[in-house]
């Protein structure tokens, strides 16, 4: 079943009784995330390798092209609506009728100026092949606009298993399927365009479905103030983080040819799509939520935020440093032996996407608060930051592209640290508490990095793809074996606390949890500590 389903109209919970339903059932969305994670990285590895071996890395170019432009108009046609729906304390009918009118209109409009513009877009990039690909992306701003009531209510409503569901679903079908499927009968670029429309679509009927909402217009201009007010600046920050996001691939497609457009993108999104795009949403979208319910309690801020932050970053950085050293043989294994331009990119990228996940985190502490101006303020810092690295990488004569991931990398680093400032001012850490739960995630990224280091030694001349499964099994066990002997004891604590609350341990004398015991250790009394 669903987590517990929140009153539309309701505000956070209050004494013991909220405190610990709350915990659990945002323990509960974690742990549904985690498994969203899981599921979506297998089906993007089996998409990415699938129509790489299909198509040509110039069909993937056009599409990096056109997705500049959708995806800053993702921002607008999703205007902060959902956020919105889910921050608001008290939440009306009419404010419900409001999200829901709004993100239609704006969804078309959207459209609309996609479909205009598309020739001036293949104008700038010397391309005119990416106008009909701009105007079919485009369509998927009908669905996008309309979805985002329904998809803000069900993260309200701490529905976060129906939203996994929903998200694997939604991609299974319209990449798996659609776009696989389409590749195979030789439709080209056009089965990317499809996969992406179609996957939209999808989840937008059926975050409807789940969740329905009333469609009618209401009438009154406060109503429609009260969630496109803060959407509207929250949509500010996004958009700085949009074209932060995006300006190392508009330099690319400007200085490059569409082949290399296509090799940087691919790296790009083997990497983000994973981190940056599954790995962030479904964190944050649960981070998110339940901040928001105690906004109000600086003290219980402050410890979720430390405890988010310590794990998150146990989890993220290891990854990322697993995927940077074994770059030769994942792109080999998953894009194919055409695609080794992409290989120096990568561990660029992956430094990238983990401090990209980690800022979200902390983004999404600011967001809850409402300190947005000071949202933006981290966001204009990065944006002039990662501006300025790329006039830099330009001067040197070769522009060789991995000098564009170099930089991409160095501002995105700059913008977490930034982030934790931000986090500090808002709920008056120490610095010492920030540094404390950064130690496990350096810890193990350290001792990730060496493991699939001495397997590929080890395995030298041996097949890419064993090679490949050697790197990910070593990787895993010594990302066990660095959370086991942790000289930080409080991040197996807050472990054991997560796990108990999601109810993932079963009886005192199951497997699951003996298991477990064997994993992060025996709990210890530090868990009395974070539960308090």
């Amino acid at each position: 079943m669903d987590a517990p389903r929140a009153d539309a109209t309701s505000g956070s919970g209050t004494g013991a009784t909220g405190t610990a339903n709350m915990t659990a059932s945002a323990a509960s969305g974690l742990s549904w995330s985690v498994l969203s994670i899981a599921a979506l990285v297998v089906a993007n590895l089996a998409y990415t390798a699938t129509v790489s071996r299909l198509l040509d890395p110039a069909d993937f170019g056009l599409v990096a092209m056109a997705n500049l432009v959708v995806l800053f108009g993702q921002y607008f046609a999703r205007m902060g609506l959902a956020s919105a729906l889910v921050q608001k304390p008290e939440l009306t009918d009419e404010e419900i009728r409001a999200a829901s009118t709004a993100g239609f209109v704006i969804g078309v409009v959207c459209f609309g100026l996609v479909w205009l513009l598309a020739p001036a877009v293949a104008v700038l990039f010397h391309t005119p092949e990416v106008t009909p690909v701009l105007r079919g992306l485009g369509a998927s701003f009908l669905f996008m606009g309309w979805s985002m009531t329904g998809l803000g209510l069900l993260r309200r409503e701490l529905r976060f298993r129906a939203l996994s569901v929903i998200s694997v679903g939604g991609y299974v079908v319209g990449y798996l399927v659609v776009g696989i499927g389409l590749a195979l009968l030789g439709a080209g670029v056009w089965s990317l365009v499809a996969a992406i429309v179609a996957s939209t679509l999808i989840q937008a009927v059926w975050q409807f479905a789940l969740r329905p909402h009333p469609l009618r217009p209401v009438l009154g201009w406060r109503h429609y103030r009260a969630v496109c007010g803060y959407g509207t600046r929250l949509s500010i920050a996004h958009v700085l983080d949009y074209i932060g996001s995006n300006l190392d691939t508009f330099t690319v497609a400007r200085i490059a040819s569409t082949a290399t457009l296509g090799q940087y993108s691919r790296a790009y999104y083997l990497v983000f799509q994973p981190l940056g795009n599954y790995m962030s949403a479904a964190l944050t979208n649960v981070v998110f939520t339940t901040l928001s319910r105690v906004q109000g309690n600086v003290e219980r801020l402050r410890r979720g935020y430390l405890s988010v932050m310590s794990l998150g970053a146990l989890l993220v950085f290891p990854l990322s440093a697993g995927m940077a050293v074994a770059a030769p043989e994942l792109i080999e294994a998953v894009l194919g032996p055409q695609w080794g331009a992409a290989v120096g990119l990568v561990p660029w990228f992956a430094l990238a996407g983990a401090c990209h996940v980690a800022s979200q985190l902390s983004q999404s502490l600011a967001e809850a608060r409402a300190e947005l101006n000071r949202s933006v303020a981290v966001q204009v810092g990065y944006l002039v930051v990662l501006a300025a690295l790329i006039v830099l990488a330009l001067q040197f004569t070769s522009r060789e592209v991995w000098l564009i991931s170099a930089a991409v990398a160095v501002a995105e680093l700059l913008r977490y640290l930034g982030y934790l400032v931000l986090a500090r001012s808002v709920l008056d850490l120490r610095a010492a508490q920030v540094s404390q739960a950064h130690v496990p995630a350096i810890f193990a990224g350290v001792g990730v990095a060496l493991a699939v280091a001495a397997a590929r030694w080890v395995l030298t001349g041996a097949p890419v793809l064993a090679v490949l499964a050697a790197e990910i099994a070593v990787g895993a066990i010594a990302l066990v074996l660095c959370i086991r002997v942790c000289p930080a004891t409080a991040v197996r604590a807050e472990l054991w606390f997560r796990l108990e609350s999601a109810d993932l341990l079963g009886p005192p004398d199951g497997r699951r949890r003996r298991v477990a015991s064997l994993v992060v250790g025996p709990p210890d009394r530090a868990v009395s500590e974070v539960q308090r």
